[in-house]
Formats: structure tokens, C-alpha cells, sequence
């Protein structure tokens, strides 16, 4: 520990850009996405306008990033969210979205170890003939998270960058076959149809583009990781451009090879057939039985890095939160030499631990349920407080007079907020779809979405009343002054 280090302060410069890059692409789980997305798109959403639907939904999250990272320049701080929200439009919506933002990160790691319990449960049952409960995994896989989260976020970034450049590498060897390969499609016979306006707007389109939305959750995670960044009025924007562009384009072009590769006419009925298998029986076709085989390995390391990089977003959000003295003061405190969020790590492992413990003695199903269900409600969680946050932006720069550049502060976030709204009315209006729920479920799901809102929301004005004090200062004590 140098003798300036301070037992409440995170590393500084402890990570790059393709650092942080590695963190947020690995939230989204890019192979995670093909497998288990692609076909739902494909088969229940816009059919073959699957690849236009990722080109709309990237070049509207570009419009978020605009003035995402121009609030960035102003305030850097690990509760991101929370922080921008404040500055904006006041604490109650600030505490309010922070409340929402952890429940929507836990939940969605919630299912990630779901997942993960299932599709080992699945490979090693098949390959070895091994057979645990799945949450056997799942706890495997928390230990190795928590491990993982308390040393140095520059080792997180580490195994992330191995683990995502696998996965990405699959998809990309799968592309060139479709491409290059002994069963490609000949260069003359490609269709563009799937990039149209025509395809890209039509069947469910909302499904589609709710769907493809969730593929990019995670990239917004660039600014938390700022309080460690090198430059980080330099390094979070250029990591968020590189996350977003990255992914759309990833996404768009795997999206109109897998559609060539099957052929547009018969895609719909291919994915509706196959379902979760569609990229399976793609690979086979293209590449043969190893492919299908390393796919399956490689959609759990998917998960597994993808559950690391939420860990962190929720343990440095806590981290901020007991900082200010809002949740208990050790969740602010660091480890005096590994300088992560020792405390906020131990307590984030905790919170998922409880409900993977409750799903297990109930003996449910990971995946029709934990996966499904936490996921999908997540998802909402986070595109909500996506739009909050483009308001409050677009607010804050009209308040602080701090940049007057047009583009940046006024149109990109105002347009921002155009696109984003009919993402969260598909989400709010289709819980049925995103987390394959009803009745008495699906009210109860809406009720942990808003009410982990309001918690924060009303909390708010119970410090006010009872902790004057407290509550003064939330503003002024979030890094950065403007």
C-alpha cells in the first residue's frame, strides 16, 4: 500500500481502454447471444430482418453513448448511473435508478447463474457422464466470481480478455466458414433483403428489438469502471464507441451470414424448427461436429465472464452507495491491498447466493426459470433507467451551461430519449415474451422492477426529513465539481 493510498479509495489507473472494453463486451456475452437469442429473434421476432434490427438498436445506443460520455468529461464516479442521474434531475430519481440499477445487474447475474448451473449440467452429464445439481455449478462458479472480484480489477480484466477473445474467435471461424468454407453460400447468391427497411420493420418487430437491446446490455458499464481508469475523461469514451460499434457491427453481419447460411426463405421456419439448437445445426452444416462441440464449451465460459462483470458493477454501485454513508460505510471501504470493493463483493455474492439457494430447495428448473425469468426482468431494469438517464443528461447540460456543444448535449441526448422510450414500452408491454411469464408471475415480476425503483425513490425523502444533512451533501460528494 503506497502512503498515500486511502483505505476508502478505489486502484487508480489500474485499467486501460481495452481494458474496460473487455469488461463491458463480456457483460453482453456476445456467443452467449447468438446461441440463445438469435433463434428467439429469428423465429418469434422480424424474422430475417434480424441483422437490420441490430443495425437500429446500435445506431440508437450510439445516440445514448453521445451524451453518455459527454457527462462523463464532468463526473467520474463509480456509481455511473446514480451519479449522472443525480446531477441531473435531482436525488430522489438518483437513489431511486441506483436501487433499480442494482437489482437489474444482481438479477440479470441472477440468471447468468442459472445458466451456467444448467449448461454444465448439460455438457458434463453428456461428455463425462457426470451428474451433480446444477447449483453445484452455479456455487462453483460464484467462488470463482467472488475470488476473481477481490483481487485487483486489472486481473478481472485479464481472464475477461482471454475468455471473451475465445468466444469471439468461435463466431468468427463459424463466419469465414460461412463465408469461405467447403458449404458456403456462393458470393452471387447472398441476399441483403435481411439489412432492409421492409424485413428489419416487419413481423414482431418489438420482439426483436427488445431482444436485440439486451444483446448490448453491459456497454454502459464503461463509466463505473472511470474512478480507476487511466485518463478517464479520455479512456470512458473511447471504450464506450469502441463497445457499442463493436458489438452492432459484430452482431449485424453474424446475423446476415447465419441467415445466408440457412437461406432467407427457409430461416423462420429453420430457427422455429431447430430453437436453441438453430446455431448448433448451423455449425454442423458449416463446420462440422467439433464446432458444435467447442460452441457448447465456450457458451459457459461466456456466462461465466459475463457474471464476473456484473459482480463488479454491482459491487462498486454498492461501494458508491456506502461511500456516501446511504447504505452501511464498510460497503465504501477497499481492500488495504488489492484495493477492490472487498466488503461490497462479499455482500453482492451473498444477495445472489440467497435466491440460487431458494431456487435449488425448490428444485426449479435453472434455466425455464432463474435464467428466464432474472434475465429478462433485468433487462427491463436497465433499459429504464437507460431512458431516465438520457433525460436526466439532457437536463443537466441545460442546467450547467458546462458544454455548449449542440450535438452533444441537446440533439444526440434528446433523440436518445426518441429511441429508447418505444424499447421500454415493448419491455414494460411484453413481460409475457421477455420473461416467458403470466398472470400472478408476471405482476409479481413488475412489482420487483418498480418497486426496487421506489425504494430508492422514497428513501430519498426519508432523508430528507430525517437526515437533512445527510441528504445535502449526496450531491456535492459525487466526484467530480462542475
Amino acid at each position: 500500500m503506497t502512503p498515500n493510498s486511502d483505505s476508502r479509495d478505489l486502484e487508480r489507473d489500474s485499467i486501460g481502454i481495452m481494458g474496460i472494453v473487455f469488461f463491458v463486451i463480456a457483460a453482453a456475452a456476445p456467443l452467449t447471444v447468438v446461441v440463445a437469442l438469435f433463434p428467439v429473434i429469428i423465429g418469434s421476432g422480424n424474422g430475417i430482418g434480424i441483422a437490420g434490427a441490430f443495425v437500429a438498436v446500435a445506431l440508437v445506443l450510439l445516440l445514448f453513448a453521445v451524451g453518455y460520455v459527454a457527462m462523463s468529461k464532468h463526473i467520474t464516479n463509480a456509481g455511473a448511473f446514480y451519479a449522472y442521474i443525480t446531477k441531473g434531475i435531482g436525488r430522489p430519481m438518483g437513489l431511486g435508478s441506483a436501487s433499480l440499477a442494482i437489482f437489474s445487474y444482481n438479477a440479470i447475474q441472477l440468471g447468468l447463474y442459472g445458466g451456467i448451473g444448467y449448461y454444465l449440467n448439460e455438457l458434463l452429464g453428456k461428455q463425462l457422464n457426470v451428474h451433480l445439481p446444477w447449483w453445484v455449478y452455479s456455487f462453483t462458479a460464484m467462488a470463482m466470481c467472488l475470488w476473481l472480484g477481490l483481487r485487483r480489477l486489472h486481473a478481472g480484466a485479464v481472464v475477461l480478455a482471454v475468455l471473451l477473445t475465445l468466444e469471439t474467435a468461435i463466431i468468427l471461424i463459424l463466419d469465414l466458414g460461412i463465408l469461405f468454407g467447403d458449404h458456403s453460400v456462393p458470393a452471387s447468391q447472398f441476399s441483403f433483403e435481411p439489412f432492409s427497411p421492409s424485413a428489419t420493420f416487419s413481423g414482431a418487430i418489438g420482439v426483436a428489438l427488445m431482444f436485440a437491446h439486451a444483446s448490448f446490455i453491459g456497454f454502459e458499464g464503461t463509466a463505473i469502471y472511470g474512478e480507476e481508469a487511466r485518463d478517464p475523461k479520455r479512456t470512458v469514451p473511447i471504450a464506450t464507441y469502441i463497445a457499442v460499434i463493436f458489438m452492432g457491427v459484430f452482431y449485424a453481419l453474424t446475423a446476415w451470414l447465419i441467415i445466408n447460411a440457412i437461406g432467407a426463405n427457409e430461416a423462420v421456419a429453420v430457427a422455429k424448427d431447430q430453437s436453441g439448437n438453430l446455431i448448433f445445426w448451423v455449425s454442423d452444416k458449416i463446420l462440422g461436429g467439433w464446432a458444435t462441440e467447442l460452441f457448447q464449451v465456450l457458451v459457459i465460459t461466456s456466462l461465466f465472464a459475463a457474471i464476473v462483470t456484473f459482480h463488479s458493477n454491482v459491487a462498486r454501485y454498492l461501494y458508491s452507495l456506502g461511500r456516501q454513508g446511504l447504505l452501511s460505510q464498510k460497503l465504501g471501504s477497499t481492500h488495504p491491498v488489492q484495493k477492490s470493493p472487498h466488503v461490497a463483493c462479499y455482500v453482492q455474492t451473498a444477495m445472489v447466493a440467497i435466491v440460487v439457494a431458494i431456487f435449488a430447495v425448490l428444485g426449479l428448473n435453472p434455466y425455464d426459470t432463474l435464467f428466464t425469468w432474472f434475465t429478462g426482468v433485468g433487462a427491463a431494469g436497465i433499459i429504464t433507467i437507460q431512458c431516465i438517464a438520457s433525460i436526466a443528461i439532457f437536463v443537466f447540460f441545460r442546467r450547467s451551461k458546462v458544454d455548449k456543444r449542440i450535438w452533444h448535449t441537446f440533439l444526440a441526448p434528446l433523440l436518445s430519449v426518441a429511441g429508447l422510450l418505444p424499447f421500454l414500452y415493448f419491455a414494460l408491454t411484453s413481460f409475457d415474451v421477455l420473461l416467458g411469464v403470466q398472470g400472478a408471475l408476471e405482476v409479481f415480476f413488475m412489482a420487483l422492477l418498480f418497486g426496487s425503483f421506489a425504494l430508492g425513490f422514497l428513501g430519498a425523502f426519508y432523508l430528507s426529513v430525517r437526515l437533512p444533512e445527510k441528504y445535502a451533501r449526496l450531491e456535492s460528494s459525487l466526484g467530480d465539481q462542475v
